[in-house]
């Protein structure tokens, strides 16, 4: 079991939203961090950072995976909790933007929907040590980030 604190900017390909007081910033946007801050917090952490991705992103990019996996874990509370990119309930998964179009990745791949990052968190750290959940949290205080906590209990 382990803590994965992600470091949560919502992959919206469709926005762009600019670091003010009131919003976040999101992946994308001109305030996000570079590729060179990203690194930089690599090193201060004991484990590399992940990069979550939806759960059912095998069923739409082999690749990615086992959709076979995918599809036996759904509704495994357990095998949900192992997955970086997993919520509890399906729906968290989903990002409904204010227009009303939803982005996410569903299961049901006849659907017609392309598989998008939706609400999952698209960088995270892995969170081993009291230290790495502090680097985490002074890095998204730093660059006005949302901050997920992912704790398997």
């Amino acid at each position: 079991m382990f803590l994965l604190t992600s470091l949560l900017a919502i992959a919206l390909s469709l926005t762009s939203v600019s670091s003010t007081r009131n919003c976040r910033c999101t992946s994308g946007s001109a305030c996000w961090p570079s590729d060179a801050e990203f690194q930089t917090l690599a090193l201060k952490v004991s484990q590399p950072l992940v990069r979550p991705i939806p759960p059912a992103t095998p069923c739409y990019d082999p690749a990615a995976g086992s959709c076979t996996d995918v599809k036996a874990g759904w509704l495994n509370g357990i095998w949900r909790s192992d997955q970086p990119g997993a919520a509890e309930h399906t729906n968290y998964e989903t990002y409904t933007f204010p227009n009303g179009t939803i982005q996410g990745c569903y299961l049901n791949t006849t659907l017609g929907f392309p598989c998008q990052q939706g609400n999952v968190p698209v960088i995270g750290v892995d969170a081993r040590t009291l230290g790495d959940i502090q680097e985490a949290v002074k890095f998204a205080g730093r660059h006005n980030l949302r901050l997920v906590i992912k704790n398997t209990g």
